[in-house]
């Protein structure tokens, strides 16, 4: 048991820096009172070791490619990229999260907890130092969350590293009565239930709405992604996926949503991206997905990053009578959405149309364009 857990309880030394904390004390101080703790180990035991710098590899992404990166990434899962490995950790947490959002029940966000279970191979160089990056990365996001771990637990594995989170209700929610809730982001008697509360699957309405809403304010890049694994890019800047508060705003609309019976249907936007969760949900109809909007907003010009980049969100369908209830409801919470569409009955194709021009901008070039042409 001590070999097993001996991990957790290491005193960490990287790049040539101890660090003050082992993995078990940075996760037990964000663990609930009566929490599972592994076996305390020898505190005494040191592991060495230094972190991995990305590899960049220069590869020009195509948008004409769109269809042949959807394929790649619909074909494989992804694996622990090293040199990213606490990207890789919130868009774990942030993910699972949100995959909470559409459960049955009544709940809020600080009523949840997490149990994590990292497996881990620690024999390559920077294995041990990307599995300390993954814990400080986990205990500092939920923590500036406001949540805290249920409990938490690691084995070592000659297979592929990795983290699973999943997520509960807390015990303080399951043993008490509450009378008076101070805590915003908590309620009275919450029920988590096991059924979904929205369809997965893109209904073929087509006067209904195809909206995107990411859970983070970061930027849109693709390091650390299932693309840049497929394709074997080897690193680069990745998103960051730190502004906790606004993930909270999210998350609460959405679940007030879910809770309400508006959403027609409604998916996770995680490993993969955008496009990858759209083509999923596109099982009985098609779908024109516009992301010029999100381009402009971020002042991207790249769509393969808006499709690709694995920023934690959501996509949900609503009735077209729903969207201005939609629209009051996330302008309240300072949330921002994004439109992408209307589904197409009769089909399966998604196609991308992406522009990082705004419309006036396009209408005064046409303009231009034909002033320059007259005699």
């Amino acid at each position: 048991m001590a070999e097993k857990n001996s991990a957790l309880h290491a005193i960490y030394v990287i790049d040539g820096v101890q660090q003050e904390f082992t993995p078990a004390q940075l996760l037990d101080a964000v663990t609930e009172a009566g929490g599972k703790h592994p076996y305390a180990g020898p505190a005494e035991m040191r592991a060495v070791d230094e972190s991995l710098d990305p590899v960049f590899r220069g590869v020009t992404l195509d948008p004409e490619a769109v269809d042949a990166y959807l394929q790649a990434v619909l074909e494989q899962e992804k694996r622990l990229p090293p040199a990213a490995a606490d990207i890789y950790t919130r868009i774990r947490i942030a993910s699972a999260l949100i995959d909470t959002v559409w459960r049955s029940g009544h709940f809020r966000l600080g009523d949840l907890r997490l149990d994590a279970t990292w497996r881990w191979d620690e024999s390559p160089v920077g294995a041990r130092a990307a599995f300390y990056a993954s814990v400080r990365a986990a205990a500092d996001y939920v923590d500036a969350l406001g949540l805290k771990f249920s409990g938490y637990r690691y084995s070592r594995t000659a297979g592929p590293s990795g983290l699973t989170i999943r997520t509960r209700l807390s015990r303080e929610a399951e043993e008490e009565e509450f009378t008076f809730v101070s805590e915003p982001f908590r309620s009275e008697n919450p029920v988590l239930g096991a059924r979904r509360g929205c369809s997965p699957v893109l209904a073929p309405d087509p006067q209904s709405w195809v909206v995107y809403i990411p859970f983070d304010t970061s930027d849109y890049r693709l390091g650390g992604s299932l693309l840049a694994q497929v394709l074997g890019l080897g690193g680069g800047p990745a998103p960051q996926v730190s502004d906790a508060d606004y993930f909270q705003d999210c998350f609460e609309v959405v679940r007030e949503l879910v809770e309400d019976g508006i959403l027609l249907s409604g998916a996770t936007v995680g490993e993969g991206g955008l496009l990858r969760t759209i083509r999923r949900m596109a099982t009985e109809c098609g779908l024109t997905v516009d992301v010029s909007d999100v381009m402009r907003a971020f002042q991207e010009q790249d769509p393969v990053r808006i499709l690709f980049s694995e920023v934690p969100g959501v996509v949900v369908q609503i009735n077209d009578a729903d969207f201005d209830y939609l629209d009051a409801e996330l302008l309240l919470q300072d949330v921002a959405f994004f439109p992408l569409g209307h589904p197409v009955p009769g089909t399966t194709d998604i196609r991308v149309k992406a522009s990082a021009k705004s419309g006036i901008q396009t209408i005064l070039e046409s303009l231009m364009q034909n002033a320059e042409g007259e005699d």
